[in-house]
This record gives C-alpha cells, sequence and structure tokens, in this order.
C-alpha cells in the first residue's frame, strides 16, 4: 500500500513540473512577444496622420487649381489691356498725324443742346489717359497674375509633401502588418522608421503651406 502512494506522488509531481514548465515557457514567449502589443497601437497613430495627410493632400490640389485658374484668367485680361493700349496708341498717333490739317475738327462732347467740338491736340490728350489707365491696369493685372502663380506653386508643394507623407504611411502600415503576422520584430522596427519618415513629410506640409 505505501509503494503505491510513493507511486501515485511521483507522477502527480511530473504532471505538476510539466504545468509549470509549460507555464514558464508560455511566460518566456508572451515576454519575448509583449511588443507585439503596440503594434495596433502605432498603427492606429499612423492612420491617423494618413487621414488627415490625404485630406489635405486633396484640398490643397483644388486650391492649386483654383489659383492657376484665376491666374490664367488675370493673365487673358492683362492681355486685353495690352491690346487696348497699342489701340490707342495708334488712335493717338493718327489724331496727331491727322492735326497738320488746319481747321480739322473731331467729334466732340454734347453739353446741353450745343456741340463743343474738340482739337485734335485735345482728343490725342484723351487717348493718351486712357493710353495711362490701361498701362496701369496691365501693370497691376501682371503683378496679381504672378502672385496668383505663386501662390498655386507653393499649394502645390505642399500638395506633393503631404501626398509623400501619405505614400510613407501607408507603407509603414503594412509593414506592421506584416509583423504582426510573422511576429518578426525588425519589419515592426522599419514600419516604425518609414512611419517617422511620412510624419516628418506631414509636418513639412503644414509648415510649407503656412
Amino acid at each position: 500500500m505505501p509503494e503505491e502512494t510513493e507511486v501515485e506522488t511521483t507522477e502527480l509531481q511530473e504532471a505538476i513540473d510539466e504545468i509549470h514548465k509549460e507555464r514558464g515557457e508560455r511566460e518566456q514567449q508572451e515576454r519575448a512577444t509583449a511588443w507585439t502589443r503596440y503594434i495596433s497601437l502605432t498603427t492606429a497613430l499612423l492612420a491617423v496622420f494618413a487621414a488627415v495627410g490625404a485630406l489635405q493632400s486633396g484640398s490643397l490640389v483644388n486650391e492649386a487649381m483654383i489659383s492657376q485658374l484665376k491666374s490664367s484668367d488675370t493673365w487673358n485680361e492683362y492681355q486685353s489691356a495690352r491690346q487696348k493700349t497699342h489701340l490707342y496708341t495708334l488712335s493717338t498717333n493718327a489724331i496727331l498725324d491727322a492735326s497738320t490739317t488746319a481747321g480739322a475738327q473731331i467729334q466732340g462732347s454734347k453739353k446741353g443742346s450745343k456741340w463743343s467740338p474738340k482739337s485734335p491736340a485735345d482728343r490725342a490728350k484723351e487717348y493718351e489717359g486712357q493710353i495711362k489707365k490701361e498701362e496701369d491696369k496691365a501693370k497691376d493685372l501682371s503683378n496679381k497674375a504672378k502672385h496668383l502663380e505663386k501662390e498655386a506653386s507653393e499649394l502645390m508643394h505642399s500638395h506633393e509633401r503631404f501626398a509623400t507623407s501619405v505614400a510613407f504611411i501607408q507603407v509603414a502600415i503594412a509593414l506592421g502588418a506584416i509583423s504582426a503576422l510573422t511576429k518578426i520584430k525588425p519589419v515592426w522596427l522599419m514600419s516604425m522608421m518609414v512611419g517617422l519618415a511620412g510624419i516628418i513629410a506631414f509636418v513639412a506640409g503644414f509648415l510649407g503651406h503656412g
């Protein structure tokens, strides 16, 4: 009878030791893969940056297109003002050439019921005033168009930074998913490095836009 009890105790001890061994191996494995708990957190943070970056990228490219269209319209107005200046110059020269004819009378403005004829010199002076007006207008339009072109260029640069940021972050998220499946820590570290590059481009996009 005592011998049977000793056998049972030995078997029980071996079973307990096996349980402890399995528990130890499980705890060791959990410690070794504890870093995987942070993958979901970093992926979620990167996803937020990617979402905001994508929105900013789309918004900026739309603003850049609008500025470019405004610039194009302004250049058209500039060309129109330059053409008017050219026409007024031709008219002024024609009037001055015709002023050699004594007693030349050019259509004047009506005051009440009487017409007040204007001399070629007066008419030429009016055209010269129009020329000055159109030249000033053309100058303002030129400056405005250049400003709009610069604004469109800056907006496109910011858009490109955000687009680059989104691309880097998407790659980082993909690498994070691979590391979660394979339990390979270096892949996760690589994911973090690529994600950091994306965040830097994200910040640069805001700084450039500002």
